[in-house]
């Protein structure tokens, strides 16, 4: 049978074993929860909670006390809650939407990603620093959305489906912190499921901690368990495609090299190879002499193309890397929308501002503003 009541009289015995009453309005009754079944929990219960008790009635025959013998508990509206995640979780496999076979990997290149979550989340805030700090040529566009709410879900659909819509983008991140079964409900939306399962781009889900599963999890191209781990994947994609490129310079030198070292033996052996009368070996000789400099110019003139693709390349590399200048003491002003802030008239009295550091971030808010030039 299934009860529905308020924990009173809590007690945790050294056994192990649990004894509290369940209450509500007009009644209460006493019961008893074993060692066994209180180990399997993975939360505490605590005076006062609501809850819902699977249990068997029993009588405790030394005092003739009928009693509940508790067989499992969660928190109250917690069981319907899950029974309905796993009815929505099987109507979409039956749907398709679960099989692994239309599941896309991350792109190998990324210069774009959209980000949809909340403003005020904690999860803004990992998912930017990890990929300022791993990744920092990644472009973040913020497409800002309630997480949590009877509103969220309807905006975290629009919100997916606008971001799918920027061609510029590589990627979308969809994040949010930890939180109860109710707090993440949201992301169990079978119309937010069906909008990441439309998207064009490949989608990347960061919901809670690594033991939360939610339907938007499920559904994304790629789970990772937390936003900073979400954030991650991205860089390390990003990480290896500039080794790739640094790789490839690298066997482009190693092939000129080889080159000319085969161009060198091959005049080795021309050159043991003519025996012939003196004026001959003299016109050989001059002709070999001519080669020779037009195969090392060659070579060199090559070699020096590659060297300077390799350093073109590094200097790129290098220009793209917003945190250089950061070590010299400048810093980086971002908006609420993580833009780059370049104009004091664009800014408000008492707008808040996050100020990227060499080492850290400040989040500020506008005092006063001067629009005109200091130096002008």
């Amino acid at each position: 049978m299934r009860v529905q009541g308020e924990i009173a009289g809590l007690t945790r015995a050294a056994s192990g074993h649990w004894y509290f009453s369940l209450r509500d309005s007009s009644a209460s009754v006493k019961a008893v929860m074993f060692r066994g079944k209180t180990s399997l929990l993975d939360w505490q219960p605590k005076e006062g909670d609501q809850v819902e008790v699977t249990a068997v009635v029993t009588l405790y025959e030394p005092r003739g006390d009928f009693q509940l013998r508790i067989e499992s508990i969660s928190r109250s509206g917690q069981g319907a809650l899950f029974e309905a995640f796993l009815a929505r979780k099987q109507k979409l496999l039956q749907a398709g939407l679960l099989d692994p076979e239309r599941k896309r990997p991350i792109p190998t290149t990324i210069n774009a990603i959209g980000l949809v979550t909340s403003l005020g989340a904690a999860a803004l805030r990992d998912v930017v620093v990890t990929l300022t700090q791993l990744a920092p040529r990644i472009r973040i566009v913020l497409y800002p959305s309630l997480v949590q709410g009877t509103e969220a879900a309807a905006m975290l659909c629009q919100q997916i489906r606008r971001a799918d819509q920027n061609p510029a983008l590589d990627a979308l991140l969809l994040v949010r912190g930890g939180g109860s079964l109710e707090d993440l409900w949201a992301f169990n939306d079978e119309e937010l499921a069906h909008a990441i399962a439309g998207c064009q781009h490949v989608v990347i889900a960061g919901i809670g901690h690594e033991t939360d599963v939610t339907i938007a999890d499920l559904i994304a191209d790629i789970r990772a368990a937390t936003p900073t781990a979400a954030a991650q994947s991205v860089a390390r994609r990003d990480q290896q495609a500039v080794q790739l490129l640094t790789e490839f310079g690298m066997r482009a030198a190693a092939i000129m090299r080889r080159r000319w070292t085969a161009a060198q033996q091959r005049l080795d052996l021309l050159s043991q190879a003519v025996k012939s009368p003196r004026e001959t070996l003299a016109l050989r000789q001059l002709r070999l002499e001519g080669l020779t400099r037009h195969l090392r110019l060659s070579m060199k003139g090559r070699l020096q193309v590659a060297n300077a693709r390799l350093d073109r390349i590094r200097a790129e590399l290098s220009a793209l890397d917003p945190t250089a200048i950061l070590g010299r003491g400048y810093a980086m002003v971002l908006d609420t929308e993580a833009r780059l802030v370049t104009d004091a008239r664009a800014v408000g009295l008492g707008q808040a501002l996050t100020v990227q550091l060499a080492k850290g971030l400040l989040d500020v808010r506008v005092h006063r503003a001067h629009g005109e030039d200091p130096a002008g």
